[in-house]
């Protein structure tokens, strides 16, 4: 009877045992880790392929009027947006000119239309209105100026011989590369300026002389600096 109950509580003993190891190899078992899911970014705004347009006035031209400058012009652009990135312009302006040297006492006056047509390429990222930008420009002019020379000598004799030119007829052609920046004032109203690096192509004048000042160009030579402060509309 004894040896009976022994069997039993050994077998209720062992059964208990195994149950408890089973219960604890099943709690501690790993449990595989959840697939993360990979989830594509959607963050980037698609930017459509014509963005719009804008026209804009260059302000530094009245300045240089007002102050009497040797030279002024006013100039007027319509600009193209594709992608917020490229940007064709044309640029349409008049320039005037009315100038007396200090030490020959030469004259020359000039007043005439001039357009150039390029591209500009936007550097930064962001769409909020602030650009870099650097760009190209082809400038042509077709002018009539007027000449006068008190001081001028005739080379052979050696005697004055001053000359008058009225209404002499000429053209010029120039290129330019521009380094700007833009930020935006108030919803479509923006402001910027530009630094300008122009090379002259080539000018047709007269073989008596050339004009002091080239429409849209500036003092007339191989090269010169100039820049734009515009007062821009976001259309």
């Amino acid at each position: 009877m004894l040896q009976k109950i022994l069997r039993s509580c050994f077998i209720l003993l062992s059964s208990a045992v195994c149950v408890s190891a089973a219960a604890q190899n099943t709690e501690t078992k790993t449990q595989p880790e959840p697939k993360q899911k990979i989830i594509i970014g959607t963050d980037k705004e698609k930017v459509p392929v014509f963005c719009g347009l804008s026209v804009s006035v260059d302000l530094v031209g009245a300045v240089m009027k007002a102050i009497n400058s040797n030279f002024a012009q006013t100039e007027a652009a319509l600009r193209l947006n594709f992608k917020e990135k490229y940007f064709p312009v044309f640029e349409l302006g008049y320039g005037f000119s009315d100038y007396v040297s200090e030490e020959t006492d030469k004259c020359s006056k000039t007043n005439a239309p001039y357009m150039r047509i390029g591209m500009d390429y936007n550097f930064t990222k962001k769409r909020n209105g602030n650009r870099l930008y650097a760009g190209i420009r082809y400038g042509f002019s077709h002018f009539r100026y007027d000449l006068a020379d008190a001081s001028y000598r005739d080379p052979v004799w050696n005697q004055p011989l001053p000359f008058y030119l009225n209404g002499e007829a000429g053209n010029a052609q120039w290129g330019e590369a521009v380094f700007g920046l833009e930020t935006r004032l108030w919803k479509f109203i923006q402001l910027g300026w530009n630094l300008r690096y122009k090379k002259r192509f080539s000018q047709h004048v007269s073989k008596q002389g050339a004009p002091w000042y080239l429409p849209g160009f500036g003092k007339n030579g191989s090269t010169c600096f100039g820049g734009t402060f515009n007062l821009i509309f976001e259309i």
